[in-house]
């Protein structure tokens, strides 16, 4: 699965390539669709409006299908002809990347699923149907700590962009929020975005680093022993998820791969 933003790429260069995939790995081949809040902040812009969202949404189904739509003002269509390969495709599921009330409606009226992070909380995801919910951290070995050299590496780059958000996240009121935003405020305005997503969900910069404390790896992110992470996640699933995506960080991505496989009871 892979999940696109309607203001990065024209429709048709990403209903295309889907169409594409779609002939080559039938039934193997999921497309979500978000507004983009990082991949535009990197580039120092706005997201797209939900309204956009879903009128892309409708949009990138009718294309693979064969339909001619209207769009920015002209008629368009994909042009696969017969011996190509490529027959219309109806079939490819369309998830929305959701994380709040405007995402959720949407997907509700146009999408067959949603892709979201809501943290760590217990509350019920108010959305029914298909709910995939991403989640990072790692597995502790027996009697390791949350301050160890190895969990910084491998579960910060989970927690750190908690830091950012602020309050909008899940280590809103914190010191570790109060410490970043203090430096933060220290970036010219115009840098902010670059810097805030400098190593986002890969590593961890300087400057995060003394804010990854326990407290906050424990807040933001799945990290814990065994038992804890599958207490975690059996709680997602009593909260509405369906599957959950894992993406590991750190030096060692096999180790975190097997060792949340054997906790997630895989």
């Amino acid at each position: 699965m892979c999940v696109v933003t309607p203001r990065l790429r024209h429709l048709v260069d990403n209903a295309g390539p889907g169409a594409t995939l779609a002939a080559l790995a039938p039934g193997r081949v999921e497309i979500g669709v978000g507004a983009g809040f990082t991949s535009a902040a990197l580039l120092g812009r706005k997201g797209t409006p939900w309204r956009e969202v879903e009128q892309y949404i409708l949009a990138r189904r009718a294309l693979p299908a064969g339909e001619e739509i209207d769009w920015e003002g002209a008629t368009i269509t994909l042009t696969h002809p017969r011996h190509s390969g490529l027959a219309p495709v109806t079939d490819v599921p369309t998830l929305a990347a959701a994380h709040g009330p405007k995402g959720f409606a949407t997907a509700t009226r146009v999408a067959d699923g949603i892709v979201t992070n809501p943290g760590h909380s217990s509350e019920p995801i108010p959305f029914e149907g298909r709910c995939i919910v991403t989640t990072y951290g790692t597995v502790l070995e027996a009697g390791e700590e949350l301050d160890s050299d190895r969990v910084v590496e491998a579960a910060g780059p989970g927690a750190a962009p908690a830091l950012p958000l602020g309050e909008f996240g899940p280590l809103a009121g914190t010191d570790e929020v109060r410490g970043y935003q203090s430096w933060l405020a220290t970036v010219p305005p115009e840098r902010r975005h670059i810097e805030t997503h400098r190593e986002l969900l890969i590593g961890v910069t300087e400057q995060e680093r003394p804010f990854l404390t326990p407290n906050a790896i424990e807040a933001a992110t799945n990290t814990g022993t065994p038992e804890q992470v599958r207490q975690r996640l059996e709680l997602l699933r009593q909260s509405g998820a369906t599957s959950v995506v894992y993406q590991p960080a750190g030096p060692d991505i096999p180790r975190e791969l097997r060792a949340f496989a054997a906790a997630a009871g895989l």
